[in-house]
């Protein structure tokens, strides 16, 4: 007989991984579900990004970035609500394209990590977390 593994629900501060070459909110969402969390504070620093107009969500990357734009986060402070198939975030962050095109006043989150990022992460309760107000990543 198998044994299924159900994560345990994580407490308190955490360390972990999120996937690359999955568009961001994914990648979150794959982390909320494998800790077992439906609200959080995560923290990143220093991950590079790509986006590629036009890339279904689930396509795989391609392995030279010949379209498209690259780029570094410096620093996304994220609040992330899981329920489901379904991820918001809410945040702060500042990002640029290795181009140095205009970044825009948001982030768009189907703009996907370049490779796997560290992150710093804490778990909330929904009645720590500030309202969806448009849930977005907003430059700083």
């Amino acid at each position: 007989m198998l044994a299924a593994n159900v994560p345990s629900p994580t407490t308190g501060h955490f360390d972990d991984f999120i996937d690359g070459y999955f568009p961001l909110e994914v990648s979150v969402l794959h982390l909320m579900e494998r800790r077992g969390l439906s609200f959080a504070r995560l923290t990143l620093t220093q991950a590079p990004i790509m986006h590629i107009p036009d890339l279904h969500p689930d396509a795989p990357v391609p392995l030279n970035i010949t379209a498209g734009r690259a780029g570094m986060i410096d620093q996304m402070v994220l609040m992330v609500q899981a329920a489901g198939q379904t991820c918001r975030l809410q945040g702060h962050a500042s990002w640029r394209w290795l181009d140095g095109s205009d970044t825009g006043r948001t982030f768009d989150p189907q703009t996907r990590l370049a490779e796997p990022a560290y992150l710093h992460g804490k778990a909330m309760r929904a009645a720590d977390m500030p309202s969806f107000d448009g849930a977005s990543i907003r430059q700083v």
